[in-house]
Protein backbone atom coordinates (compact mmCIF):
# COMPACT_ATOMS: atom_id res chain seq x y z
CA UNK A 1 0.00 0.00 0.00
CA UNK A 2 1.26 3.48 -0.74
CA UNK A 3 2.22 6.16 1.71
CA UNK A 4 -0.86 8.07 2.82
CA UNK A 5 -1.18 11.78 2.13
CA UNK A 6 -2.89 14.15 4.53
CA UNK A 7 -6.03 15.91 3.32
CA UNK A 8 -4.36 19.29 3.80
CA UNK A 9 -1.77 18.42 1.17
CA UNK A 10 -4.25 17.34 -1.49
CA UNK A 11 -4.74 19.99 -4.19
CA UNK A 12 -7.78 20.61 -6.35
CA UNK A 13 -7.99 20.14 -10.13
CA UNK A 14 -6.81 23.68 -10.71
CA UNK A 15 -3.57 23.24 -8.79
CA UNK A 16 -0.26 23.84 -10.52
CA UNK A 17 2.45 21.19 -10.52
CA UNK A 18 5.64 22.84 -11.79
CA UNK A 19 7.51 19.58 -12.41
CA UNK A 20 4.71 17.97 -14.47
CA UNK A 21 3.38 18.61 -17.95
CA UNK A 22 -0.07 20.17 -17.90
CA UNK A 23 -1.54 17.09 -19.55
CA UNK A 24 -0.96 15.24 -16.24
CA UNK A 25 -2.28 17.90 -13.83
CA UNK A 26 -5.86 16.70 -13.55
CA UNK A 27 -4.75 13.08 -13.11
CA UNK A 28 -2.23 14.09 -10.45
CA UNK A 29 -4.86 15.98 -8.45
CA UNK A 30 -7.32 13.09 -8.77
CA UNK A 31 -4.69 10.61 -7.63
CA UNK A 32 -3.67 12.63 -4.60
CA UNK A 33 -7.29 12.99 -3.50
CA UNK A 34 -7.73 9.22 -3.65
CA UNK A 35 -4.39 8.40 -2.02
CA UNK A 36 -4.65 5.87 0.76
CA UNK A 37 -8.13 4.72 -0.30
CA UNK A 38 -6.95 1.54 -2.05
CA UNK A 39 -7.61 -1.73 -0.27
CA UNK A 40 -4.47 -3.47 0.92
CA UNK A 41 -3.94 -7.16 1.59
CA UNK A 42 -5.66 -8.96 4.43
CA UNK A 43 -3.98 -8.53 7.78
CA UNK A 44 -3.08 -12.22 7.96
CA UNK A 45 -1.82 -12.45 4.36
CA UNK A 46 1.63 -14.06 4.37
CA UNK A 47 4.22 -11.71 2.92
CA UNK A 48 7.93 -11.08 3.10
CA UNK A 49 9.88 -8.00 2.15
CA UNK A 50 11.49 -9.04 -1.10
CA UNK A 51 13.46 -6.03 -2.31
CA UNK A 52 14.44 -2.56 -1.13
CA UNK A 53 15.96 0.14 -3.34
CA UNK A 54 17.05 3.79 -3.15
CA UNK A 55 17.68 6.43 -5.80
CA UNK A 56 18.12 10.20 -5.55
CA UNK A 57 16.82 10.34 -1.98
CA UNK A 58 13.70 8.25 -2.66
CA UNK A 59 13.21 4.74 -1.32
CA UNK A 60 10.91 1.88 -2.27
CA UNK A 61 10.26 -1.59 -0.88
CA UNK A 62 8.02 -4.40 -2.04
CA UNK A 63 6.64 -7.38 -0.13
CA UNK A 64 5.49 -10.54 -1.85
CA UNK A 65 3.28 -13.52 -1.08
CA UNK A 66 5.72 -16.45 -0.99
CA UNK A 67 3.05 -18.80 -2.35
CA UNK A 68 2.49 -16.82 -5.56
CA UNK A 69 5.59 -14.57 -5.74
CA UNK A 70 3.26 -11.65 -6.45
CA UNK A 71 3.51 -8.27 -4.75
CA UNK A 72 1.19 -7.68 -1.81
CA UNK A 73 2.41 -4.21 -0.81
CA UNK A 74 4.67 -1.46 -2.10
CA UNK A 75 5.88 1.33 0.16
CA UNK A 76 7.89 4.39 -0.74
CA UNK A 77 9.51 7.26 1.11
CA UNK A 78 11.82 10.21 0.77
CA UNK A 79 11.24 13.81 -0.21
CA UNK A 80 8.90 13.91 -3.17
CA UNK A 81 6.96 16.65 -4.89
CA UNK A 82 3.19 16.35 -5.17
CA UNK A 83 3.52 15.21 -8.77
CA UNK A 84 6.14 12.60 -7.85
CA UNK A 85 3.92 11.34 -5.05
CA UNK A 86 1.06 10.90 -7.52
CA UNK A 87 3.36 8.86 -9.77
CA UNK A 88 4.39 6.69 -6.84
CA UNK A 89 0.80 6.26 -5.63
CA UNK A 90 -0.21 4.98 -9.05
CA UNK A 91 2.82 2.69 -9.11
CA UNK A 92 1.83 1.30 -5.71
CA UNK A 93 -1.70 0.58 -6.96
CA UNK A 94 -0.29 -1.15 -10.03
CA UNK A 95 2.19 -3.18 -7.96
CA UNK A 96 -0.35 -5.06 -5.85
CA UNK A 97 -1.03 -8.37 -7.56
CA UNK A 98 1.80 -7.96 -10.09
CA UNK A 99 5.17 -9.64 -10.28
CA UNK A 100 8.29 -7.64 -9.44
CA UNK A 101 9.36 -7.89 -13.07
CA UNK A 102 6.01 -6.54 -14.28
CA UNK A 103 6.30 -3.60 -11.89
CA UNK A 104 9.77 -2.50 -12.98
CA UNK A 105 9.18 -3.13 -16.69
CA UNK A 106 5.64 -1.83 -17.22
CA UNK A 107 4.60 0.06 -14.10
CA UNK A 108 5.52 3.55 -15.26
CA UNK A 109 3.89 2.99 -18.67
CA UNK A 110 0.68 2.23 -16.78
CA UNK A 111 1.12 5.39 -14.73
CA UNK A 112 1.50 7.50 -17.87
CA UNK A 113 -1.80 6.18 -19.14
CA UNK A 114 -3.56 6.70 -15.81
CA UNK A 115 -2.41 10.28 -15.32
CA UNK A 116 -2.56 11.65 -18.87
CA UNK A 117 -5.63 13.48 -20.11
CA UNK A 118 -6.48 11.52 -23.30
CA UNK A 119 -8.32 14.49 -24.81
CA UNK A 120 -5.28 16.78 -24.62
CA UNK A 121 -2.49 16.88 -27.23
CA UNK A 122 0.61 14.85 -26.48
CA UNK A 123 3.12 16.99 -24.57
CA UNK A 124 6.05 15.77 -26.70
CA UNK A 125 6.54 14.78 -30.31
CA UNK A 126 6.54 11.08 -31.07
CA UNK A 127 5.93 8.33 -28.53
CA UNK A 128 5.38 9.40 -24.92
CA UNK A 129 7.52 7.34 -22.53
CA UNK A 130 8.60 7.69 -18.89
CA UNK A 131 11.94 8.97 -20.20
CA UNK A 132 10.48 12.04 -21.92
CA UNK A 133 7.33 12.55 -19.81
CA UNK A 134 8.79 15.39 -17.73
CA UNK A 135 10.68 15.93 -14.48
CA UNK A 136 8.17 14.23 -12.16
CA UNK A 137 8.86 10.88 -13.84
CA UNK A 138 12.64 10.98 -13.68
CA UNK A 139 13.31 10.07 -10.05
CA UNK A 140 10.61 7.36 -10.06
CA UNK A 141 12.15 6.01 -13.28
CA UNK A 142 15.59 5.78 -11.70
CA UNK A 143 14.01 4.29 -8.58
CA UNK A 144 12.41 1.52 -10.67
CA UNK A 145 15.79 0.83 -12.29
CA UNK A 146 17.34 0.55 -8.83
CA UNK A 147 14.52 -1.77 -7.73
CA UNK A 148 15.09 -3.95 -10.78
CA UNK A 149 18.78 -4.24 -9.88
CA UNK A 150 17.89 -5.07 -6.26
CA UNK A 151 15.47 -7.81 -7.37
CA UNK A 152 18.09 -9.32 -9.67
CA UNK A 153 20.64 -9.24 -6.85
CA UNK A 154 18.15 -10.99 -4.56
CA UNK A 155 16.77 -13.65 -6.89
CA UNK A 156 18.93 -13.69 -10.00
CA UNK A 157 18.34 -12.41 -13.55
CA UNK A 158 14.90 -12.34 -15.10
CA UNK A 159 14.74 -15.20 -17.59
CA UNK A 160 12.81 -15.47 -20.85
CA UNK A 161 9.98 -13.18 -21.86
CA UNK A 162 7.76 -11.39 -19.40
CA UNK A 163 4.60 -13.49 -19.69
CA UNK A 164 2.77 -11.95 -16.73
CA UNK A 165 -0.95 -11.48 -17.39
CA UNK A 166 -2.77 -9.80 -14.54
CA UNK A 167 -5.76 -11.90 -13.51
CA UNK A 168 -9.18 -10.49 -12.71
CA UNK A 169 -9.74 -9.69 -9.06
CA UNK A 170 -11.49 -12.12 -6.74
CA UNK A 171 -14.34 -9.60 -6.41
CA UNK A 172 -14.87 -9.54 -10.18
CA UNK A 173 -14.70 -13.31 -10.54
CA UNK A 174 -17.26 -13.70 -7.76
CA UNK A 175 -19.83 -11.60 -9.65
CA UNK A 176 -22.38 -13.52 -11.72
CA UNK A 177 -23.00 -12.70 -15.39
CA UNK A 178 -26.09 -10.47 -14.83
CA UNK A 179 -24.19 -8.38 -12.27
CA UNK A 180 -21.26 -7.93 -14.66
CA UNK A 181 -23.61 -6.93 -17.48
CA UNK A 182 -25.38 -4.42 -15.24
CA UNK A 183 -22.11 -2.85 -14.08
CA UNK A 184 -20.61 -2.64 -17.58
CA UNK A 185 -23.80 -1.40 -19.21
CA UNK A 186 -23.97 1.39 -16.66
CA UNK A 187 -20.36 2.36 -17.36
CA UNK A 188 -20.79 2.14 -21.14
CA UNK A 189 -23.85 4.40 -20.92
CA UNK A 190 -21.84 6.95 -18.96
CA UNK A 191 -18.98 6.74 -21.46
CA UNK A 192 -21.35 7.21 -24.41
CA UNK A 193 -22.58 10.42 -22.82
CA UNK A 194 -19.01 11.65 -22.31
CA UNK A 195 -18.14 10.76 -25.93
CA UNK A 196 -21.22 12.46 -27.37
CA UNK A 197 -22.73 9.20 -28.66
CA UNK A 198 -26.40 8.34 -28.66
CA UNK A 199 -28.03 5.44 -26.87
CA UNK A 200 -28.18 3.37 -30.07
CA UNK A 201 -24.59 4.20 -31.12
CA UNK A 202 -22.95 1.51 -28.98
CA UNK A 203 -24.03 -1.23 -26.60
CA UNK A 204 -22.57 -4.25 -24.85
CA UNK A 205 -23.34 -7.26 -27.04
CA UNK A 206 -21.97 -9.96 -24.76
CA UNK A 207 -19.40 -10.82 -22.12
CA UNK A 208 -17.83 -14.10 -23.16
CA UNK A 209 -16.61 -16.92 -20.94
CA UNK A 210 -13.17 -15.30 -20.73
CA UNK A 211 -14.76 -12.03 -19.52
CA UNK A 212 -13.94 -10.27 -22.77
CA UNK A 213 -16.42 -7.50 -23.53
CA UNK A 214 -17.93 -7.48 -27.03
CA UNK A 215 -19.71 -4.30 -28.13
CA UNK A 216 -21.86 -3.56 -31.15
CA UNK A 217 -22.03 -0.22 -32.96
CA UNK A 218 -25.04 1.45 -34.49
CA UNK A 219 -25.24 2.53 -38.11
CA UNK A 220 -24.64 6.16 -37.12
CA UNK A 221 -20.99 5.43 -36.20
CA UNK A 222 -18.60 5.62 -39.14
CA UNK A 223 -16.27 2.67 -39.60
CA UNK A 224 -13.14 4.81 -39.18
CA UNK A 225 -14.39 6.08 -35.81
CA UNK A 226 -14.84 2.61 -34.33
CA UNK A 227 -11.16 1.82 -33.48
CA UNK A 228 -10.57 5.01 -31.44
CA UNK A 229 -13.94 4.54 -29.72
CA UNK A 230 -12.96 0.98 -28.76
CA UNK A 231 -9.59 2.06 -27.36
CA UNK A 232 -11.12 4.94 -25.41
CA UNK A 233 -13.89 2.74 -24.02
CA UNK A 234 -11.42 0.05 -22.95
CA UNK A 235 -9.28 2.63 -21.18
CA UNK A 236 -12.38 4.04 -19.44
CA UNK A 237 -13.60 0.62 -18.29
CA UNK A 238 -10.18 -0.30 -16.93
CA UNK A 239 -9.98 2.99 -15.06
CA UNK A 240 -13.45 2.69 -13.57
CA UNK A 241 -13.39 -1.00 -12.68
CA UNK A 242 -9.72 -1.48 -11.84
CA UNK A 243 -9.88 -4.67 -13.93
CA UNK A 244 -7.92 -5.55 -17.06
CA UNK A 245 -10.99 -5.34 -19.29
CA UNK A 246 -10.53 -6.16 -22.98
CA UNK A 247 -13.03 -4.72 -25.46
CA UNK A 248 -13.78 -6.12 -28.92
CA UNK A 249 -16.30 -5.31 -31.62
CA UNK A 250 -18.78 -7.84 -32.93
CA UNK A 251 -17.81 -8.92 -36.45
CA UNK A 252 -20.74 -8.61 -38.86
CA UNK A 253 -21.35 -11.58 -41.11
CA UNK A 254 -20.93 -11.16 -44.86
CA UNK A 255 -24.39 -10.86 -46.41
CA UNK A 256 -23.18 -12.04 -49.84
CA UNK A 257 -24.30 -15.69 -50.13
CA UNK A 258 -21.79 -16.50 -52.87
CA UNK A 259 -18.78 -15.45 -50.78
CA UNK A 260 -20.14 -17.49 -47.86
CA UNK A 261 -20.38 -20.74 -49.86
Amino acid sequence: MALSISAASVPDDGADFPDAFEVFHEGIARTLRAAGAATGPAADAPAVVACVAEADGMTVSIAVDPATDLITTMRYGGGASEAERAVMEQLAAFAVGASARELVEHGLTYVLDRLRDPSAPRPVGGILTPRNAGPCFQRPRRLMRALRAACIDAKGPFEGDNAFDRPYSAQWLAMDAPAKHEKLNRLVAKWRERAGLGETSMAVFEIDRYDRVVVIFGDDVDVWDKPPHLLALERWLRQETGERIEVFVEVAKDSNRIRRL
